[in-house]
């Protein structure tokens, strides 16, 4: 009796053991281990004021941290606070209105095809006019047209255009330690992916609530963030066919024309706006976005932008054999950077050339090679069909060809309306 006694004691602290292992937190539950978005407090309008582009630049200024405008996946907590390891003393939602946001910064082709960047805004708007007249609604449906929606016609539809966003950049500016902005350049490449440049940013209000002290309102004032940003260089313009005497390379020839030009500067993609961002990617941005509260006309915005996905089985096999070839370089070369990077946060000379002639390298890699034999790593591949080329992009023929036989159609459905005449 006493052994069964025993035996049912045993059982009993087994199903314990067990019901107290299946309570334990896993990995995706786990609490993380950096305080959440909501802990950090507003800046304070004192230290924007000193950030104010009416100051004296040359005057000494009594700010000892930094204003950092971030835009991209830095809007998550999950990689600007968990990766990275920033602490914020404070932030402020903020609009820039003398730039873009855009997806032109090269990345790994099939896996992560591209990174947010800025570009410059070429045109600002004119602020809204108000309305001169009543708005004119348009005019009732005619018999045609409910006759041919009747008979179920159906006309060609222009083709799904890229969602576009015309008011400026929307983003956080973290209040952060010169300690914290020397890891924010060395994790970001250390300075040589991006530029650090300064941008005026306006504050935007806080969401909408009902303080207990309502302030008095007064007109945002502008002040400067660090932001960072690579430029888009411009192609080198062509040799003049006429002149005879430019002779060999030497040192009085434009950098620009010399063969080794376009292995040392910054990869440019032909088209700046065909590359699309990985899921991934673009979650840690939408995500950011949400936990910082950011303008609900922005976030719809991030959520219609469409993310890379592999679509035909080269495409994956070529994702795992780009991988194999260039990720350990790739992280291997970024490990060198958080090494032997400065105080600053910034990569020695020789260090970023080898970045970026690496970076040169994988993208050539990919030109020649992969992108022929494994398809488009670069921007989803709606479909496989025999007009599409090796790339897996749909050739300009094929796009030509499929209109030419509906433009024929067309006309022939228009002769014969007419022959009835």
């Amino acid at each position: 009796m006493d052994n069964k006694t025993a035996g049912i004691q045993q059982a009993c602290k087994a199903v314990r053991c067990i019901q107290a292992l299946r309570s334990l937190p896993t990995s995706k539950d786990a609490t993380p281990s950096y305080p959440p978005i909501s802990s950090i407090p507003r800046t304070s309008p004192e230290r924007l004021a000193q950030a104010s582009p009416d100051n004296d630049p040359s005057s000494p200024s009594n700010a000892q941290t930094y204003l950092y405008l971030a835009y991209g996946s830095n809007l998550a907590a999950e990689t600007f606070l968990g990766v990275r390891g920033i602490r914020p003393l404070s932030k402020v939602n903020v609009s820039a209105p003398a730039f873009d946001l855009t997806f032109d910064l090269p990345g790994i082709p099939y896996r992560e095809p591209c990174f947010a960047n800025v570009t410059p805004r070429k045109h600002l708007p004119d602020p809204p006019k108000p309305p001169q007249r009543p708005p004119q609604f348009p005019p009732p449906p005619t018999p045609s047209d409910v006759s041919n929606e009747k008979t179920g016609l159906v006309f060609p539809s222009l083709p799904p255009r890229a969602p576009t966003w015309p008011k400026g950049l929307i983003g956080v500016v973290y209040e952060v330690t010169p300690e914290d902005y020397a890891t924010i350049i060395r994790t970001e490449g250390g300075g040589a992916g991006y530029l650090d440049v300064q941008t005026p940013v306006v504050a935007l209000p806080a969401p909408i609530a009902v303080p207990e002290k309502p302030p008095i309102p007064e007109l945002p004032r502008p002040f400067l963030a660090h932001t960072l940003y690579q430029p888009r260089l411009p192609d080198a313009p062509p040799d003049d066919e006429t002149n005879t005497n430019d002779g060999p390379d030497g040192p009085d020839k434009p950098p620009k024309k010399k063969w080794w030009f376009k292995f040392v500067a910054p990869v440019r993609r032909p088209e700046p706006d065909y590359a699309q961002a990985s899921a991934r990617y673009l979650k840690l941005i939408t995500d950011g976005a949400a936990e910082h509260a950011l303008p609900d006309d922005y976030q719809a915005y991030l959520h219609r932008l469409q993310a890379y996905t592999i679509t035909q089985h080269r495409q994956e096999v070529g994702k795992w054999l780009f991988t194999l070839l260039w990720l350990p370089l790739f992280f291997l070369v970024m490990n060198f950077s958080r090494v032997f990077a400065d105080k600053d946060g910034r990569v020695p000379r020789w260090l970023g050339i080898t970045m970026v002639v690496m970076m040169n390298l994988m993208w050539i890699s990919y030109d020649a090679v992969f992108v022929k034999l494994f398809g488009d790593g670069e921007r989803t591949v709606e479909d496989d069909d025999d007009d599409n080329d090796r790339s897996g992009r749909v050739t300009a023929g094929s796009r030509g060809s499929r209109w030419l036989q509906l433009e024929g159609g067309m006309l022939d459905e228009k002769n014969r309306l007419l022959s009835d005449w």
